[in-house]
């Protein structure tokens, strides 16, 4: 269903100042499909998000929908034709609800610019917000009245109203309870089965990833330096940042994680601005080779569906 090819968004922050927010993604999903999309604060992946369904303009790179290319630059006209069948759920339930609309308004947005008469649109709204843990008497409320796991879950019933075909979840269960969280991934799977849906979970509950998604792909500094099957990421990783991400999952049982050896990760993160060739976990890496440094790693397939991209399995 979706297809990108050596991806990138670039900013501008300054006089030669070029920030590699994502450098060169190339990535399947299929339809009907979870893609988990995991990696540290600041690894491009709410970016890469925004990129794929035209919030941000791609610098480079091709993006394709149903084998149709997608445009570089989103026009008012795009934004209209591919709005039903590509949303997203913003990372940020504050930022991303308007406070001077209504929650019914929130939500039936989509709907009224179809031209749904307004008391389809209440029912809908009513039928949308029990859906996601909250009351049909809430459409008449504004943001402020909400905490902001509710507000979150506005976000998911705005996306999830218009049934759209592929939807890229960014953080979406962050601001929830852990109780509400299994709520949410459990509906996602319903919607999943019930519309055919396609999505695009970004999150970084390593356990949470891999339980709802069927592959996994990891992001370092803008680049994909690992994909999979989630079992064959997570219980079998093969490239070293993957397994000191792995490491860092904290166990369930709490006499296991108090005897888990303990792996570090050296040196600082590398900075995104004016970057040059080789691996972006160069600088990091306890098994770094001497090309690391110079030469950028090319994916390898490694077994069925697994890649990696690490002069480790190189030859």
């Amino acid at each position: 269903m979706i297809k990108t090819v050596d991806l990138k968004k670039h900013f501008l922050i300054g006089r030669h100042q070029i920030l590699h927010a994502v450098d060169g993604i190339s990535l399947d999903i299929a339809e009907n499909e979870i893609l988990g999309l995991v990696g540290e604060s600041g690894s491009g992946k709410s970016t890469f998000g925004k990129t794929l369904i035209g919030l941000h303009e791609r610098t480079s790179g091709e993006a394709y929908y149903r084998g149709q290319p997608l445009p570089a630059k989103f026009t008012a006209a795009d934004h209209s034709r591919y709005s039903t069948d590509l949303q997203m759920i913003f990372q940020d339930p504050y930022a991303s609800l308007n406070p001077r609309m209504t929650v019914l308004d929130i939500i039936g947005e989509g709907l009224a610019l179809k031209g749904i008469p307004r008391a389809d649109i209440q029912q809908r709204v009513g039928f949308w917000l029990e859906r996601v843990g909250l009351h049909p008497d809430h459409m008449s409320r504004y943001p402020h009245e909400f905490s902001g796991g509710q507000r979150q879950r506005i976000g998911i019933a705005r996306a999830m109203i218009i049934e759209p075909k592929f939807v890229v979840c960014d953080e979406p269960i962050s601001a929830l309870d852990v109780s509400v969280q299994a709520q949410v991934v459990n509906l996602l799977q319903d919607l999943k089965q019930s519309l055919g849906l396609t999505l695009l979970f970004i999150a970084h509950d390593l356990s949470m990833v891999r339980y709802i998604s069927d592959r996994m792909a990891v992001m370092y500094l803008g680049s994909l330096v690992e994909s999979g099957p989630s079992d064959a990421v997570f219980f079998e990783p093969k490239h070293p940042y993957t397994q000191l991400l792995i490491a860092s999952n904290p166990e369930a049982d709490p006499a296991i994680e108090r005897t888990k050896p303990t792996q570090h990760v050296i040196g600082e993160i590398t900075s995104p601005v004016n970057l040059g060739p080789g691996c972006r976990f160069a600088d990091r890496c306890p098994k770094v080779l001497a090309e690391c440094h110079d030469v950028t790693p090319e994916a390898i397939l490694i077994a069925t569906d697994h890649q990696v991209a690490c002069h480790l399995y190189a030859g």
